[in-house]
């Protein structure tokens, strides 16, 4: 049984997630806000160029309604502008989420250290194997299990294949607290909060 969702401790690990992802929102804003100002006042600057060249295609073309050109233009830019805005809104959500994310896997090994244990003793299991990352498991390994009851849990010698956080299987379960899969399977849902959050702080400039 491969059991990803609806334990308490995977909830309590994705709010946790959620909780420095929006903190990691608020210490991104004041970069967030120069970049922005600094993309819409590029692409103001652009739409300006279109309506330029909009208005000599009108005086070039004689036969041809200036004014109409002058809206078609002036419509056209507009669309770019919000299509650009979307695009610009999901790329400032990713790279908070992204980077978030990067800042918990570079986290010092005891904090990781100390996450991990207080998620398998929230577990209430008895016993079981815990597969860590890679790099967890260089730079963590047996070093977890002095967390947790003694020799009742053993760490898998063979890294998981994902970045951060555990799996434990224990009989037939097996418990992913993988930081992908909190990710991957929340990410509509963060997306969401990142974004309301930007907007609440920002909303001028987004």
């Amino acid at each position: 049984m491969n059991r990803t969702k609806g334990s308490d401790k995977n909830v309590e690990g994705i709010e946790r997630i959620k909780d420095h992802i929006i903190r990691q929102a608020d210490d991104e804003v004041e970069v967030l806000v120069s970049e922005t100002q600094r993309f819409v006042a590029k692409e103001v600057g652009d739409a300006e160029r279109q309506v330029r060249l909009i208005l000599e295609e009108a005086t070039l073309r004689a036969d041809m309604d200036a004014k109409e050109l002058v809206r078609r233009g002036e419509g056209l830019a507009e669309a770019e502008r919000r299509k650009q805005g979307l695009v610009l809104k999901q790329q400032r959500v990713d790279q908070v989420i992204d980077r978030a994310l990067d800042l918990l896997l570079n986290e010092p090994p005891e904090e990781r250290m100390a996450r991990y244990a207080s998620w398998v003793n929230g577990l209430g299991l008895e016993s079981g194997v815990i597969t860590l990352s890679a790099t967890d498991l260089s730079e963590i390994g047996e070093k977890l299990l002095e967390l947790l009851p003694p020799d009742r849990f053993s760490i898998n010698p063979v890294p998981g294949e994902f970045s951060g956080g555990i799996v434990v299987e224990h009989g037939r379960v097996r418990d992913n607290l993988s930081y992908e899969l909190i990710v991957r399977d929340h990410r509509a849902e963060l997306a969401r909060l990142v974004l309301s959050h930007l907007e609440e702080v920002m909303p001028e400039e987004l």
